[in-house]
């Protein structure tokens, strides 16, 4: 396991901890916590916008992708991407968000 996975189960089971004491709260009869309290329901039809949660890329995965566009071209184009996240290398990008977003801009590169 590298270590931007087990940063990213890390910060996972911190956050399933939190809302597990969230829960554990309800039971013993405190407030609902903002997180948890009944949100209006939804439609049944979901908008576009809503359809699917977008990818959440490993390390290995973001590498490969970025090694791609380098290859097909375009590596000053994935260079101006690392470097508007303020990073030179992509072994520096500790949180996993970033690294799904630097991946999202470099998927478009080439397909304009």
């Amino acid at each position: 396991m590298t270590k931007k996975e087990k940063q990213v189960l890390i910060e996972s089971l911190n956050k399933l901890s939190k809302n597990v004491a969230d829960i554990a709260a309800l039971f013993e009869g405190a407030p609902a916590p903002e997180n948890l309290q009944e949100a209006p329901a939804k439609e049944a039809d979901p908008s576009p916008e809503e359809e699917a949660p977008a990818k959440a890329y490993t390390y290995e995965e973001a590498r490969a992708i970025l090694a791609e566009k380098v290859r097909s071209g375009f590596r000053a184009e994935v260079k101006a991407i690392l470097n508007a996240h303020g990073i030179r290398l992509l072994s520096e990008v500790e949180d996993a968000r970033v690294l799904d977003a630097i991946v999202a801009e470099a998927e478009v590169i080439g397909n304009g």
